[in-house]
């Protein structure tokens, strides 16, 4: 039985994690008063996830078009490629200063990537990237941590490890099972 390739994810998440492009992704987050994380596939679920647990665990606003419904009446009017920058047209508030994280196997999910040309472009907005393959379409001046991955399992399991490393990051942690027992039962 051969076991499945997860080559080596913790040389990778410190490789990208110690980056100048993922100290830009930390401190778009650090100065946004609203998040939005977008990603397809398995990234989605990484997306909803980031967006509940970043919530959930520090004082920002993190936000995933995770409606199934919002997602397919989107994709149907508008195409695939805009449900991104069609969701975010509709949800972002114009004044407040925000940031779109994309996570991306390929680097080059074209409605990833419109998406954040469209924050960064229309709204001057803070955009980075988490993908698994250095992207060929992303402007320069876009942060991409690239973790250089040749299996998307790889890459959604160092984005899922990224966005915990973002909420110590934003000065907090997550809670430990044992004191998630206690918390719950009163004892371990």
């Amino acid at each position: 039985m051969k076991n499945a390739p997860f080559e080596n994810l913790e040389e990778k998440f410190n490789q990208g994690i110690s980056t100048k492009e993922w100290s830009r992704i930390i401190q778009g987050i650090k100065d946004a008063e609203a998040v939005y994380v977008i990603g397809n596939g398995g990234n989605m679920a990484v997306a909803s996830h980031a967006a509940a647990d970043i919530t959930r665990l520090t004082d920002k606003r993190v936000y995933c078009l995770d409606s199934p419904s919002l997602l397919t009446s989107i994709a149907n009017d508008f195409g695939y490629e805009n449900i991104f920058t069609n969701w975010l047209e509709h949800y972002v508030n114009p004044n407040e200063k925000g940031m779109v994280v994309g996570f991306s196997g390929s680097g080059n999910s074209k409605n990833v990537i419109s998406a954040l040309h469209w924050a960064n472009e229309r709204h001057n907005w803070n955009a980075g990237l988490i993908s698994g393959s250095q992207s060929n379409c992303l402007d320069s001046n876009i942060p991409e941590v690239n973790f250089d991955t040749d299996y998307f399992h790889t890459h959604e399991i160092l984005s899922v490890m990224c966005f915990y490393e973002m909420v110590y990051n934003l000065g907090h942690q997550c809670p430990t099972i044992k004191a998630e027992l206690v918390r719950k039962y009163g004892t371990a």
